[in-house]
């Protein structure tokens, strides 16, 4: 299985692709005026105490005042208007609804995540064998931090564990000199798409191509610093004219996604529905007819979609309640067989997994936690018309279309004219990061479908 890295970077966003065989299997997407901050790290400022110290609202530095919440009465820390204090984005802001923070902040690494509030010792329980359970908590034994020691620690040397909290304590260390420099604001970007750099760029990667220059060299400093110098060789700069997603057949891959309907191989296909409650994932036989008898192709038609669910899963980034409905089989054995795949598949998702079992009605059930944005979230927007139901490109993700299919066809010696048809503020937008006297816009509100036409003359 050859693995690929993707990074394509323009001036209003920065997307990383992970392909396995040519398969887009993870994509994470950082846009300019809309980062995330959940896992961020700020100084903030207490501005207001409601409930005797239950609800504290802490200023930021964002638009809206963020806010603690302590459940547990008895033990509720005793804060005062203008307290300056260390804290973590839990959640992302959401309507009026500020952020929700935590004061139990934590720095994740590779194998590791460490605890500065804490000083107890975890160990991930995916690692069963007792005496790796033990040689690695001897590693840490003699530290000063609360850790959690990650599944993905197994059988790493001692060497690079501890090299790895040495730079995690680095972290706090500057964390801790920053809070004395500033006001109030961040003290640690968690959601730098450089962090999904250093966490996917491993050995397994064939080759990591850059379509921009100056990340190019950040990264290479990067691998500097976090001890995996011997990747640099994997590098590579991307030259050509084609814009680098679509040389790479990752724009058609992203539009799959965005689909409820998803086909296999074999002809078998899965619908994908989000509701307000939960997610719901139905696998159907589709052309999938075989040789084979009615129990056999439906075993079969199941434990293809194992593999394609949990990997849609991932490259959508869906959360919250899921429940898959596979063809129903008759067989005990064919039902833990199916289950028992598909666990396995899950299992290679960094986000946490829980409680992936049968329900009484047959259905498997799991939870997935949030982190992040759902990819829609970066192509789609509710359509007005339809109340939800239906979906139309976003006026961001028009934009950006736009932004690809300009600069390649700019640079063209032969186009003398490119005409632009599209709304009022799409155009309006789109002045702001290209001005070329080759284009000339038209105000036309016509184009639903990709939100846009573009005429080219020569």
């Amino acid at each position: 299985m050859k693995k690929y890295l993707i990074l394509s970077k323009s001036v209003y966003e920065t997307k990383l692709a992970l392909l396995e065989d040519n398969k887009l299997d993870e994509i994470y997407i950082e846009r300019n005026n809309q980062k995330e901050i959940t896992g961020n790290i700020y100084k903030g400022k207490v501005v207001d105490i409601l409930n005797n110290g239950e609800i504290i609202f802490v200023d930021i530095g964002l638009e809206k005042n963020a806010f603690l919440s302590f459940e547990n009465k008895k033990n509720i820390p005793k804060f005062s208007i203008n307290d300056k204090l260390v804290v973590q984005a839990k959640t992302e802001p959401r309507d009026e609804k500020g952020a929700k923070l935590t004061l139990d902040y934590s720095i994740s690494g590779e194998n590791l995540v460490l605890l500065p509030k804490s000083k107890n010792l975890s160990i991930s329980k995916k690692i069963k064998d007792v005496e790796e359970v033990n040689r690695l908590k001897n590693i840490f034994l003699n530290v000063n931090n609360g850790l959690i020691l990650r599944t993905d620690s197994e059988e790493k040397s001692e060497e690079s564990l501890l090299e790895e909290y040495r730079r995690l304590e680095n972290i706090v260390n500057q964390i801790n000199r920053d809070f004395e420099k500033i006001n109030i604001g961040l003290l640690y970007d968690n959601n730098s798409i450089l962090k999904n750099v250093v966490v996917l760029f491993d050995d397994t990667i064939e080759e990591f191509i850059i379509d921009d220059k100056n990340i190019f060299e950040e990264i290479k400093v990067l691998l500097e610093e976090t001890g995996k110098k011997d990747l640099i060789k994997k590098l590579r700069k991307y030259f050509k004219d084609e814009e680098i997603f679509e040389y790479y057949n990752i724009n058609s891959q992203i539009e799959r996604a965005l689909d409820r309907k998803v086909y296999l191989d074999s002809g078998t296909y899965i619908i994908i529905e989000k509701t307000e409650a939960l997610i719901s994932i139905d696998v159907n036989t589709g052309q999938n007819t075989g040789n084979k008898t009615s129990q056999e192709l439906i075993l079969q038609t199941n434990l293809e979609a194992t593999k394609e669910i949990a990997r849609q899963i991932k490259l959508r980034n869906l959360a919250g309640i899921i429940i898959v409905d596979f063809i129903d089989m008759k067989k005990f054995s064919d039902r833990k067989r199916v289950l028992e795949e598909f666990k396995k598949y899950l299992s290679e998702d960094k986000a946490e997994i829980n409680s992936v079992e049968y329900t009484n009605l047959g259905l498997i059930q799991f939870t997935r936690k949030r982190q992040g944005k759902e990819l829609a979230f970066y192509y789609k927007e509710k359509c007005q018309y339809c109340e939800g139901t239906g979906y139309f490109l976003s006026k961001e993700r028009i934009i950006l279309n736009l932004l690809e299919d300009l600069n390649s066809q700019i640079k063209s010696q032969d186009i003398k004219k490119i005409e632009i048809r599209a709304k009022k503020g799409i155009i309006k937008e789109l002045s702001k990061y290209i001005d070329n006297n080759k284009i000339e816009y038209i105000e036309d509100n016509n184009f639903y479908n990709i939100g846009y036409k573009m005429e080219l003359y020569s």
